[in-house]
C-alpha cells in the first residue's frame, strides 16, 4: 500500500516527468546497506586503533563500482570529493582509461552560493595521472539556478549497477574521528537507469546555460547582467566535444531472482518550470507518510529549517519554514489511527572530527522538543478540538523523538565533548517499504534523488541492519530519566512561534551567525558578491615577436583579503587568439560569499598563452610558461553600493609612448560598498 500510495500521487500529479525525475521500476539491493561508521559499530565503540580507518571500505566500494563501467558512468554530489574519496575516484578513472574501452564518465556537483567549484581543478586532479591518449571521455561540471542547486548522490554505471544515499564524499566528516553518520545502498537492475535519466536533465540545464553564455562572450550584443545562476564545465581530452552525450535508455534486461519492485522519485527545484507538477518527490514522500497504518520509523538529520538562536530560543533563519505537508501528514497518522512515530536526530550544534563550526554543522539548531511541538501544532491544526490530556498521552507514547546516540552515549569517543551528527535521510513506513536517497525532509528547494523499496523482505533486512541497533542505542537503552524527550517542555512549546522575526529585529551578530550557519551546512553563504564586466584591453604589447602572430590574450583575476590571503577561487577569462594590441573579450565573472568585500583587493593579471614551438599538452605547457603582458589591482573599497555598473580604465602596464590599460566595469549588486 505504501508504494500504491505515492504511484497515485506521482502519476497524478506529476506524469510529466515520468522517465525523467520519477519512474516504477525494478531492482536488486546487492550487499550490505552502506553505512558509516560500519553497522558492527552500533555494537561496541570504535576503538583508536580503528580512528582513522574505521568506515576505509566506502570509498573502496564506490571506487570499484566505478571502475566496472564499460560505457557511461555518471557522478553526482554535492561538491567534489576529498581525501580517500578522492583517490579511490582517480583510481577508477585510471582503470576505466586503462581499459581501452570508449567510456562516457560526467561528473556533476551543486555550485553553492558562496562556495564555487573549480571545475578545471577538479577534472585536472582526476585526470592528472592518465596520459593524452585515451578513450575515456570525461565531462566536470557545477550548477546552480537561483537558490537551487545539485544536492542528490549518485554513482550510476551503464544503465546496470547503482549507489545512491545521502553520502558526501569528505574524508573529514565520514572516515575520521568522531565521524558524522549516514547511509547510502547499492543496487542493481532497471533502478540503476533512473539514476542517469535523472542526471540527464541536470546536464541539460548546464550545457544549454553555458552554450547560451558562450555565445554572448565577445560578440558586439554582449550585455552584462546580474546572473542568477552559475554553470561550469571542464574536459579532458580536451580535444573531444564541448558537451557530453545525453544517457540513452537501453532495453530492459532480463530479471533476477531477487528483483523487487523500486521507485525513485526525484525533484529539480528551480529547474522546473510549472510550480503546478514541480518536485514531483516531494508529494511521494507525503503521500507515504499519509497512508501509514501502524508506524513511521525515521532518521534525519532535522525535521526544521535552519534556526539562529535568540534570547527567547532558536527561530527559523530569513526564508526558513518548516515542512508543513510532511507534519499534517504525521499528526493526523498518529492522532486518527494512533501510528507509532519514531524519528531519530542530530544533536544540535553537532560537528565532527576537529572541524570548525563554519566547516561542518549536522544540525539545524532545533532541539528534539521544538521537533515534537511543531508535530502536535500540526494535529492542533488538523483537529482545533484536541484535549489537553490526550495529547499529552500521543507524545508520551505515540511520538517518539530522540538524538543520534552510539555505544558510549551521544559521542563515538570518550575523549571528545562533541554530540554525534546525523546526515542520512532514511524512513519506513509500516515496515513494509523504506527510503534511502539525499532528500532532507526539512524545506531546502535543491535539486534531490533517491528509492523507495516497495519490498516487506527488503525492509526488514534494512531494519535488522541499519535500524533496530540505531534505536536500540538512541532510545531502548537509554533510561527513561535520561532519554531525551520531555513531555511537559513538548507541550509547552506549542504555544511558541519558531518563525523568523522580521529582518529589521535581527542584530549584526545574529545576521553573522545565520551565514555561518548556511556556509557550514552548505545551504549558501553570504549575497555580497562581486560582479566583474571584462571588456577589453588597450595598446598590449606583443608578447611573440615579429613573425610569430600576435598575442593570444586572457586575463586571470584573483581576490585576497587584506592579509594577502585568497578569497574564492582564481577565475580565467577565455583566450583571445591573435588579439593584437586590444582584444576584446565581454565576459562576466562573479566572486561570491564575500564576508568583508570592503577590504579585498582585486588582483589581474594580463597573459599570452604560449605553446613551445606549437606542442600542444601538459609537457608544453610547463616547458613554455605564458608570458605576462601586465598586471593590476583593484581595491573595492572604491566601489559604492549600487545596482549599476562602475566602469574603470585601469592601467595595467606603461609604455614608451603610452599606457596598456584593461577596460572593466564592477557591480557591487546593492549589497555593499560605500
Amino acid at each position: 500500500h505504501v508504494g500504491a500510495a505515492a504511484y497515485k500521487a506521482l502519476s497524478s500529479q506529476h506524469a510529466k516527468y515520468r522517465g525523467v525525475c520519477w519512474n516504477v521500476t525494478t531492482g536488486a539491493v546487492v550487499g550490505s546497506i552502506a553505512q558509516t561508521p560500519p553497522g558492527k559499530y552500533w555494537e561496541r565503540q570504535i576503538g583508536k586503533d580503528a580512528k582513522m580507518t574505521h568506515s576505509d571500505e566506502l570509498p573502496v566500494r564506490i571506487g570499484e563500482l566505478m571502475a566496472t563501467g564499460t560505457r557511461f558512468v555518471d557522478f553526482a554530489s554535492l561538491g567534489p570529493p576529498d581525501g580517500k574519496f578522492l583517490e579511490a575516484m582517480k583510481g577508477a578513472i585510471k582503470a576505466l582509461h586503462e581499459s581501452g574501452k570508449d567510456i562516457v564518465v560526467r561528473v556533476i556537483t551543486g555550485n553553492v552560493i558562496g562556495m564555487p567549484i573549480d571545475n578545471d581543478d577538479f577534472c585536472r586532479q582526476l585526470t592528472e595521472d592518465l596520459g593524452d591518449e585515451s578513450k575515456l571521455k570525461i565531462w566536470v561540471a557545477s550548477w546552480r539556478k537561483g537558490l537551487s542547486w545539485n544536492h542528490s548522490k549518485i554513482v550510476a554505471v551503464d544503465g546496470e549497477r547503482l549507489f545512491a544515499g545521502g553520502h558526501n564524499l569528505w574524508d573529514a566528516h565520514y572516515l575520521q574521528w568522531n565521524p558524522v553518520r549516514d547511509v547510502s545502498f547499492q543496487c542493481e537492475g532497471m533502478v540503476a537507469q533512473d539514476g542517469h535519466l535523472f542526471v540527464n536533465r541536470m546536464w541539460r540545464y548546464v550545457t544549454k546555460r553555458h552554450a547560451k553564455l558562450a555565445s554572448q562572450f565577445g560578440s558586439g550584443g554582449f550585455k552584462p547582467s546580474i546572473l542568477k545562476s552559475n554553470v561550469g564545465i571542464a574536459r579532458w581530452p580536451r580535444t573531444i566535444d564541448e558537451y557530453p552525450p545525453a544517457y540513452g535508455k537501453t532495453p530492459k534486461s532480463s530479471p533476477k531472482s531477487d528483483t523487487v519492485p523500486m521507485l525513485s522519485i526525484g525533484r529539480y527545484g528551480e529547474l522546473h518550470h510549472d510550480a503546478s507538477t514541480a518536485n514531483p518527490s516531494d508529494s511521494a514522500i507525503t503521500a507515504m507518510l499519509a497512508c501509514a497504518q501502524k508506524s513511521i520509523k525515521m532518521c534525519l538529520q532535522d525535521l526544521g529549517p535552519l534556526a539562529v538562536p535568540l534570547p527567547t530560543g532558536p527561530v527559523a533563519i530569513p526564508g526558513g519554514v518548516w515542512p508543513e505537508q510532511y507534519l499534517r501528514a504525521i499528526g493526523k497518522c498518529i492522532y486518527e489511527r494512533g501510528v507509532d512515530v519514531h524519528l531519530v536526530v542530530s544533536h544540535p550544534n553537532s560537528c565532527p572530527a576537529d572541524l570548525k563550526m563554519t566547516e561542518a554543522y549536522y544540525g539545524n539548531g532545533w532541539t528534539v522538543e521544538d521537533v515534537a511541538s511543531e508535530v502536535i501544532k500540526s494535529i492542533k491544526a488538523n483537529h482545533p478540538g484536541a484535549e489537553h490530556d490526550r495529547l499529552a498521552g500521543l507524545v508520551t507514547v505515540n511520538l517518539k523523538v530522540t538524538y543520534m546516540r552510539s555505544t558510549c552515549g551521544p559521542v563515538d569517543w570518550e575523549e571528545t565533548h562533541g554530540k554525534s551528527g546525523n546526515h542520512a535521510k532514511f524512513f519506513c513506513v509500516d515496515d513494509a517499504a523504506f527510503y534511502i536517497g539525499s532528500q532532507n525532509l526539512y524545506i531546502a528547494n535543491l535539486a534531490e534523488w533517491g528509492v523507495v523499496v516497495d519490498s516487506r523482505a527488503e525492509t526488514q533486512k534494512v531494519l535488522e541492519e541499519y535500524w533496530n541497533p540505531l534505536w536500540r542505542q538512541s532510545y531502548e537503552l537509554v533510561e527513561a530519566a535520561e532519554r531525551d524527550l520531555d513531555v511537559g517542555k513538548v507541550l509547552e512549546g506549542c504555544g511558541v512561534d519558531r518563525q523568523c522575526p522580521p529582518e529589521q529585529a535581527m542584530t549584526e551578530e545574529q545576521w553573522e551567525q545565520i551565514l555561518l550557519r548556511k556556509q557550514a551546512t552548505m545551504a549558501g553563504s553570504t549575497e555580497r558578491k562581486l560582479c566583474v564586466w571584462l571588456k577589453s584591453a588597450k595598446g598590449l604589447r606583443n608578447a611573440d615577436g615579429l613573425g610569430s602572430g600576435s598575442s593570444d590574450s586572457y586575463v586571470r583575476f584573483k581576490l585576497v583579503d587584506k592579509k594577502g590571503r585568497q578569497v574564492g577561487i582564481t577565475q580565467e577569462s577565455r583566450i583571445v587568439w591573435d588579439g593584437g594590441a586590444n582584444p576584446e573579450w565581454q565576459q562576466q565573472f562573479e566572486f561570491e560569499g564575500l564576508k568583508k568585500p570592503g577590504e579585498y583587493t582585486l588582483k589581474m593579471k594580463v597573459l599570452d598563452k604560449d605553446s613551445l614551438l606549437g606542442m600542444k599538452g601538459k609537457i608544453a605547457d610547463w616547458l613554455n610558461k605564458d608570458d605576462k603582458l601586465g598586471a593590476a589591482t583593484f581595491e573595492l573599497r572604491d566601489l559604492k553600493k549600487s545596482m549599476s555598473w562602475q566602469h574603470r580604465e585601469i592601467k595595467v602596464a606603461a609604455r614608451w609612448f603610452h599606457n596598456s590599460t584593461l577596460r572593466v566595469a564592477f557591480n557591487t549588486v546593492g549589497r555593499w560598498g560605500k
